[in-house]
């Protein structure tokens, strides 16, 4: 009976995602594997034991981090205290940098050995980080083509596994009777909005666009949500008859959808992996604005499609820039032939860059296992 456990920390819907896929990798390579940690649903049903859950761990923006530091430093407190009786062979981090780099820091001091799949965008607005980087993480899986590099050139043992959106996308499978089971009108050019997963982005993000969709009663809006949210945030946009809020099904209002409005973020990937015209939305706390814009100065995007392909694809509109008027502009010009035809073309190239032989989850789950066969 193999010894090997693993303490596995993810503080988002997307880490979730990908440590239940890298979960479920590993146990295919080794049944008997233990995996406790932090994360959600998808992890706890890929046999997580988990002890915090999204809710208590989703935090975005200094402002609002500082708001809940009781409830970061009880994270600490929980998951020091069960990785000293759990005693793993490994632990696993899922990007959530703010935390994730400081339980690095302290496993190490420890003798635990770390892994990171998911890098932290250091390469953006934190290089100081890559020195405690090279220090307290063993091995570190990027998903993003040119991280390798940038890690490599720092010190930090990296190694680019491919793009794990790829296996989420393959395997989705679309729902025939969608539109009609949502009653959404077949008439209208339909608009998918993701404002984000997170309450306080949420706020923000509806209020810039509530304005366009009422501007636009000839398109319909497919709002995307997530179960267990605050609904409150999405209150208004349910009395606008030209929208329709769907909870957990982004996937199939990517692929029933003509253009998008994408909170920045992995959704604006997955969107343009669906090959959906889009353009880029994101506005934070003024102050936490103030805070990035000082800290970011080399980086000229903040999308990801933007930043693989080091040039723009998609239009940013981003703080100050997000406004109803910009918006209603930019949301048009995606059903103009020649925009939409250059976007796809380059949606087309971005598929070869981020596909491997093997999906990222696998590729990872091997290299972990068969360290710790080496080591054991």
């Amino acid at each position: 009976m193999s010894s090997k456990k693993y303490y596995i920390i993810a503080g988002e819907v997307s880490g979730d995602m990908h440590a239940a896929n890298l979960v479920n990798a590993m146990l295919d390579l080794d049944s008997s594997i233990e995996f406790r940690g932090f994360g959600g649903e998808l992890m706890q049903n890929a046999g997580v034991i988990i002890s915090r859950g999204l809710d208590k761990l989703s935090l975005v923006g200094f402002i609002e981090i500082i708001k809940h530091l009781g409830t970061i430093k009880e994270n600490f407190r929980i998951a020091k205290r069960e990785i000293e009786e759990f005693k793993p062979t490994a632990i696993i981090l899922i990007d959530y940098p703010g935390f994730n780099l400081r339980m690095a820091e302290w496993a190490k001091s420890k003798g635990i050995k770390v892994y990171f799949y998911v890098a932290p965008q250091v390469w953006a607005w934190g290089k100081k980080r890559v020195v405690k980087m090279k220090k307290f993480i063993d091995k570190l899986f990027v998903i993003l083509p040119f991280e390798q590099e940038f890690f490599r050139q720092n010190g930090v043992d990296a190694e680019y596994v491919g793009n794990p959106l790829m296996q989420e996308i393959d395997k989705f499978e679309m729902e025939d009777d969608f539109l009609v089971n949502h009653n959404i009108p077949v008439n209208k050019k339909i608009v998918a909005f993701l404002p984000g997963s997170r309450e306080s982005e949420i706020k923000r993000n509806i209020k810039s666009v509530i304005p366009v969709i009422k501007n636009n009663l000839n398109k319909y809006f497919l709002v995307a949500a997530r179960r267990g949210l605050a609904t409150k945030p999405f209150d208004e946009l349910k009395s606008l008859e030209n929208v329709k809020i769907i909870f957990d099904d982004s996937y199939k209002i990517f692929n029933v959808s003509d253009a998008g409005i994408i909170k920045s973020g992995t959704s604006t990937l997955e969107a343009a992996l669906f090959e959906l015209p889009q353009v880029v939305v994101y506005k934070i706390n003024y102050l936490s604005y103030l805070i990035v814009k000082n800290l970011v100065k080399d980086i000229k995007f903040v999308s990801l499609v933007n930043l693989i392909f080091n040039r723009k694809v998609v239009t940013e509109l981003l703080q100050h820039d997000f406004n109803p008027d910009k918006l209603e502009k930019e949301l048009n010009l995606l059903f103009d032939s020649n925009k939409r035809k250059d976007m796809l073309t380059d949606y087309q190239k971005l598929r070869s860059i981020l596909k491997k032989e093997k999906y990222a989850s696998q590729i990872v789950a091997e290299r972990i296992v068969a360290t710790q066969e080496i080591n054991i």
